[in-house]
């Protein structure tokens, strides 16, 4: 399951680069997906509004990553669910990074040629 493991990172690499299309390529391209962040009113179900959802994101000061330590996964017919502690961290635009525990839930679809891609994620800061 280190493919889908991968898919966490990914997605974090892509919020980290600020890179919309790579961001919603982590995704199916069905229309059928949702993004959950860690903040109030980060919420979207749909691929529009999951891209204008991200957009705002990506428009902010600060770019946000993470690099998953450890995960669980639990594989169905095509589907896997999957719950990823990582390191985050927020990236200011003055170069200073400061680090915060993270966690990565979701659902992933295995595609026709193999690849995962996310259905829907939740990231969530635990406390």
């Amino acid at each position: 399951m280190s493919d889908v493991v991968a898919m966490v990172d990914r997605l974090g690499r892509a919020f980290l680069e600020k890179d919309l299309e790579e961001a919603l390529a982590c995704f199916v391209p069905e229309d059928d997906i949702t993004y959950v962040g860690s903040e109030a009113g980060e919420s979207a179900h749909g691929r529009a509004a999951v891209r204008e959802l991200l957009t705002d994101l990506f428009a902010r000061p600060a770019a946000y990553s993470w690099q998953t330590t450890s995960a669980t996964v639990h594989s169905l017919p095509g589907a896997a669910f999957v719950i990823a502690e990582a390191d985050g961290a927020e990236h200011g635009p003055d170069g200073a990074v400061e680090p915060f525990p993270y966690r990565i839930t979701g659902l992933l679809s295995r595609r026709s040629s193999g690849a995962w891609l996310w259905r829907a994620v939740q990231g969530s800061e635990p406390s």
